[in-house]
C-alpha cells in the first residue's frame, strides 16, 4: 500500500448537536479537524437509549433517526465548503450496559429498517449490522469503569483512543485485536477545542460509509497515533 495514495481520515468525532459530552458544534469540530490535517471525517455521534427513548421501533423511532443525523448533516455541510469529506456512523450504547461500539457502514434507511440497537441485545445488534454491510468495532474496551466484551460480539476494536481526558490503555486494546484476529481502527475521539489530530487512519478514498466500511473489512487502512509530534503506524 503506497501511502502518498492514501487519505488521513478521523473515524471518531462528536458534535454538539447531537452528543451531550461534546463542546463543539459540528461547523466548528469540522474545521478543527481540516486544521489538524485530516482529508476525511467520520461523525459518530452518541446513540444511546436517552436520545432514543419512547422511540424504540416504528415511524416514532424513523423521525427520531432524521433528528440524530442532524449533527452529521451539518458536519457535511461544513466539509463541503471546507472541501472535507465527512461520512456517517455512531457510536452505539445500549441499555444492558456502559460499552461503547462504533459502528460503520450503516445507513439512515438501513437503521430505519430495524428496531433500535439501543435495545437489542449486542449478539443480535451485530447480526443485523452484519446484514446490512456494516461493521462493528467496541470502542476504547479497556476504560476502568467498562467491559472488554467477548470477540464473537464484534468486528474489531478501536485499537487507539486518543481522548486525552481518558486513559483507554490502548496497548491492552491492541493486543486484545491481535490475540483475537480482529479489524483495528484508530481515532482521536473529538469532543472539544484541541482534541483533533491526535490519531486516525489511513485509507483509500471512500465515497461514503459503506465504501468505507468495505475498506476497513478488507484491511485496506493503516491506524496511526501522533504523540509528542511524532506519527507512528500502530
Amino acid at each position: 500500500m503506497q501511502e502518498k495514495r492514501l487519505l488521513r481520515y478521523e473515524p471518531h468525532a462528536h458534535t454538539a448537536e447531537i452528543s451531550r459530552c461534546a463542546k463543539m458544534p459540528a461547523a466548528q469540530m469540522v474545521r478543527q479537524v481540516k486544521e489538524a490535517g485530516y482529508d476525511a471525517l467520520v461523525v459518530t455521534d452518541h446513540f444511546d437509549p436517552e436520545f432514543f427513548d419512547g422511540c424504540q421501533r416504528g415511524p416514532a423511532y424513523r423521525s427520531r433517526l432524521e433528528d440524530f443525523f442532524a449533527g452529521y448533516r451539518a458536519a457535511a455541510e461544513e466539509g463541503r465548503r471546507l472541501g472535507l469529506l465527512v461520512l456517517p456512523a455512531l457510536e452505539l450504547r445500549n441499555v444492558f450496559g456502559m460499552e461503547d461500539f462504533l459502528i460503520y457502514g450503516l445507513t439512515q434507511e438501513e437503521l430505519g429498517e430495524m428496531d433500535c440497537p439501543c435495545f437489542l441485545p449486542l449478539n443480535r445488534t451485530l447480526s443485523l449490522v452484519r446484514q446490512a454491510g456494516g461493521l462493528l468495532f467496541q470502542a476504547h474496551p479497556f476504560r476502568e469503569y467498562l467491559r472488554c466484551m467477548p470477540a464473537a460480539c464484534m468486528d474489531g476494536v478501536e485499537v487507539v483512543n486518543a481522548n486525552p481526558r481518558h486513559d483507554s490503555h490502548n496497548d491492552r486494546a491492541l493486543a486484545f485485536a491481535r490475540e483475537n484476529g480482529l479489524l483495528r481502527v484508530a481515532g482521536s475521539d473529538v469532543h472539544q477545542l484541541g482534541d483533533a489530530g491526535a490519531a486516525g487512519i489511513l485509507a483509500p478514498y471512500a465515497r461514503d460509509g459503506k465504501a468505507l466500511a468495505e475498506l476497513l473489512r478488507q484491511g485496506r487502512h493503516r491506524c496511526f497515533q501522533r504523540e509528542r509530534g511524532v506519527e507512528r503506524r500502530v
